[in-house]
C-alpha cells in the first residue's frame, strides 16, 4: 500500500467509534470490563499511531514519551554488553557515556562487537548527515549475533526502510518529522516480531516512559500528511543545497553528488530528506548568518513546517565552529534561497 494512504488508514482496525478525526483522550483510567484499565498500560490513540507508523516502516511500532526515551529503551531492553557509536547525535552519545561510567556498557570498535552487542546507526547522522550502508552493516552484524540499531530520524519512513535492509530495530523521534509541528514530544523503536514489540511494550508499562494524551494526538495528526510534508520539503532542501554549493559554500546534503557515500544515499533512500549543513569558516561568521536571517527561525530541533537554522555550536560543542543545521520546512524555496543570500552576503 502506499505510504500516502497508509498513513491515513493504518489505524482504522484500532478503534471503531463513531468519530472520523480520533478525539482526544485525556483519561487516565477506564471502565472495567471494555478491554482497558489504565492508560500506562493500554491507549487507543497511541494503538492507533504507533498502527500507521509500524505501517510505514514495515514492522511493529512502540511508542514513548520522547526519542531520549526511545533510545534509552532499546539499551535497557536489549542489554548489549558493548555499543559502537559512530557519529550520532550528541544527546545519544551522552546516554551511552553515562551508561559507560556506570560500569554496564562498554563503547567499542565495531570490529569488536559480538554476540549480543549493538551497532548504533545514525543514518544521514546529525549535523553533517553522513550515510552509513545499512544493507552492509547488517550483513556484516548478523554475522557476528551483533544487533544492528538504525536512528532514521533524518531519513523518516517515507524516504528509508531500514528494517528492510536488515536492521534489528528502527529508531525515531517522532518529535521531529513525525510530529512535524514543533508541537509534540514522543519517539519510537520498531521491530519486524511481534514478541519483541510486545517486551519492549511490556518494559514501557514498567518504566512508564509512555506518551502524554495530548502529545500522542499531536503526533497522530501530524503523521496524517507525513508523506506529503517530506516530499515537499526533501524538494526544497535540494534547491537549497544545489544553490549553496554552487556558490562556494561548503554544503552538507546526501543529495549532492560531492557528498560523501551520495551512491549509498541513492541506493537506499528514495529521497534525501529535509536535513542539510554548511560550514561558514568561523564561529562569528555562523553567529551573524543565523542571526541575520527573516525566514528562518533561529532555533534548535527539526522536521517541522518552519524552516529552522542554528548554529549548531551552540548545542553541540563538538562540532565545527562555522557550522550551520538547517532544517528545510514548507516555505518556497526560492524565498528561503533568498533569504540565506542576503544573510550570508551581509557577513
Amino acid at each position: 500500500m502506499d505510504p500516502f494512504t497508509q498513513a491515513i488508514h493504518a489505524d482504522k482496525v484500532i478503534d471503531d467509534g463513531v468519530d472520523v478525526a480520533p478525539p482526544i483522550r485525556p483519561s487516565t483510567t477506564f471502565l472495567e470490563d471494555t478491554g482497558r484499565r489504565y492508560r500506562r498500560t493500554s491507549h487507543a490513540t497511541t494503538e492507533r499511531f504507533e498502527a500507521v507508523l509500524g505501517a510505514l516502516e514495515g514492522g511493529h511500532a512502540v511508542c514513548y514519551s520522547t526519542g531520549m526515551a526511545a533510545a534509552a529503551a532499546a539499551i535497557n531492553y536489549f542489554r548489549p554488553k558493548q555499543i559502537a557509536l559512530p557519529p550520532v547525535y550528541h544527546g545519544v552519545r551522552m546516554l551511552v557515556e553515562s551508561h559507560v561510567e556506570d560500569g554496564d556498557l562498554v563503547l567499542s570498535e565495531v570490529d569488536d562487537l559480538g554476540e549480543g552487542d549493538m551497532e548504533w546507526i545514525e543514518t544521514p547522522s546529525n549535523p553533517k548527515c553522513l550515510v552509513t550502508d545499512i544493507a552492509a552493516a547488517a550483513s556484516r552484524n548478523r554475522e557476528r549475533g551483533v544487533l544492528t540499531l538504525v536512528d532514521s530520524t533524518f531519513a523518516t519512513p517515507v524516504l528509508m526502510h531500514p528494517l528492510a535492509l536488515g536492521a534489528d530495530i528502527v529508531m525515531h523521534s517522532v518529535t521531529k518529522a513525525i510530529g512535524g509541528h514543533s508541537d509534540a514530544h514522543a519517539g519510537a523503536l520498531i521491530v519486524a516480531d511481534q514478541l519483541v514489540a510486545d517486551g519492549l511494550a511490556t518494559r514501557r508499562n514498567h518504566t512508564g516512559a509512555v506518551p502524554g494524551s495530548l502529545d500522542i494526538w499531536l503526533a497522530l495528526r501530524g503523521i496524517r500528511t507525513l508523506p506529503l510534508r517530506v516530499q515537499r520539503a526533501t524538494a526544497t532542501a535540494m534547491r537549497l543545497a544545489q544553490w549553496a554549493h554552487a556558490n562556494g559554500i561548503m554544503t552538507y546534503y546526501p543529495g549532492l553528488e560531492s557528498h560523501p557515500n551520495h551512491d549509498v544515499a541513492v541506493r537506499q533512500m528514495s529521497g534525501f530528506g529535509s536535513m542539510m549543513s554548511i560550514d561558514v569558516d568561523t564561529e562569528e561568521r555562523a553567529s551573524r548568518v543565523v542571526s541575520g536571517v527573516e525566514l528562518f527561525t533561529n532555533a534548535t530541533s527539526l522536521g517541522g513546517v518552519e524552516s529552522l537554522i542554528e548554529h549548531r555550536l551552540m548545542s553541540d560543542p563538538s562540532v565545527d565552529p562555522g557550522l550551520i543545521r538547517i532544517s528545510v520546512g514548507l516555505e518556497d524555496a526560492d524565498d528561503l534561497i533568498a533569504d540565506l543570500e542576503r544573510a550570508i552576503a551581509n557577513v
